[in-house]
């Protein structure tokens, strides 16, 4: 029996399976090209395609499918349990986005420095007089965060990190309200 010629679209298919598909990958235009086919092929097995093509960015989805089977599907998809200073940052930066993204509107991407990310952070963490202590804390925070993908390092730049869009989707603006709100009645 002759083997099947994969898909002219499985590379893109492998690369949404690892991660976040950007604007910048190679594999972007092939996404929006075969758009269709691709999530024809995902849903088949449970998952959405979520495309953010004006924000350049698209991922793979399990939505929760218990009440509509007998036997639920495993989860592929991988779900963050955050840590409360985790999620203070995460929400911190996703202010940050949504301050950039109105006010520079023709931005590609938000860079801040660790340092901003540490002014960020202050309120929120009990420094105390140890100014190592704090500063070991938000660098184990920033790792984190990379390391999920919600900002990337910037290459030759150590100290500046570019908050990616993805962070649009998994807080989206009513998420993010109530957020602020929880936080805000924590810092009084």
């Amino acid at each position: 029996m002759q083997p099947q010629a994969p898909l002219i679209y499985a590379p893109v298919i492998i690369k949404l399976l690892q991660g976040v598909i950007y604007s910048d990958d190679r594999h972007w235009e092939s996404l929006q090209s075969y758009l269709t086919p691709i999530k024809e092929y995902f849903g088949k097995i449970g998952l959405q395609v979520q495309n953010y093509d004006t924000d350049g960015f698209a991922y793979l989805d399990q939505p929760d499918d218990s009440e509509d089977r007998s036997e639920p599907l495993p989860r592929l998809t991988t779900r963050h349990s955050l840590s409360f200073k985790v999620t203070v940052l995460c929400v911190l930066l996703r202010e940050q986005l949504r301050l950039f993204e109105s006010n520079e509107p023709s931005a590609r991407r938000l860079v801040l420095s660790i340092e901003k990310l540490r002014d960020l952070l202050q309120p929120f963490l009990q420094e105390g007089n140890n100014e190592e202590k704090f500063r070991r804390e938000v660098d184990s925070l920033v790792k984190q965060i990379l390391e999920i993908g919600f900002i990337k390092r910037l290459s030759g730049q150590d100290e500046n990190y570019e908050v990616r869009p993805i962070l649009k989707a998994k807080i989206d603006a009513e998420m993010l309200e109530i957020l602020k709100e929880k936080l805000e009645n924590y810092a009084n």
